[in-house]
Parts: structure tokens; sequence; C-alpha cells
């Protein structure tokens, strides 16, 4: 009985770290399934680089910035199609944002 423990332990572990895995928001560029979010190296209008972020929600845009920066210390240098009070995200488009880690 107690290998079955064992073996039960085992298993509920790793499938825990799968779904800690799965649920990580990424810190580098690329897609990130967590945030459906993209992140790209570009280069600002000021010469210095800086991460464009695109996402299909706004708060995925935001987390993955968070993640990104150490801290969450970021400037937002420029974003589209975020929501205010009193619009309708769907008629905007999908979010992007540019920023840059720092203040």
């Amino acid at each position: 009985m107690a290998r079955h423990s064992m073996g039960f332990n085992t298993i509920i572990l790793i499938a825990m770290a799968g779904v800690t895995a799965a649920c990580t928001t990424s810190a580098t560029p690329g897609y990130d399934g967590a945030t459906r979010s993209e992140i790209s190296n570009v280069t600002w209008t000021d010469g210095k680089p800086a991460y464009s972020i695109s996402c299909e929600d706004p708060g995925g845009c935001q987390k993955r910035a968070l993640a990104l920066c150490p801290g969450g210390n970021y400037s937002t240098l420029t974003s589209e199609n975020m929501p205010a009070a009193g619009t309708a995200r769907a008629a905007l488009g999908k979010p992007s944002v540019v920023v840059r880690c720092g203040s």
C-alpha cells in the first residue's frame, strides 16, 4: 500500500508541475500561450531598444510587460487599442503596446 501511495503522490506532483509551467508567463520574446501575447524586440524612435507586445486582450499585454521587466519596472512608450472607461473593446481591435524596461 505504501508503494501505491508513493506512486500516486508522484503522479500528482508531476501533474501540478505541468499545470504551473503552463500558467507561467514567459519573460522572453516570442509567443506566450498563458497570456496569448507576443513580444518582439524593436528599436524605438530615439534609437534605443524597446519591446513591442501584441495581445488578444489588454490584461495579457500588462501581464507580459510585468514578467518581462524585473520588478515590473517599465515605461509605456505607446499603446494602441487599449480600452478606456466607456469604450467597447471589440470595436477597437487587437491591443498592442511598446514598453521599455526601467524608468
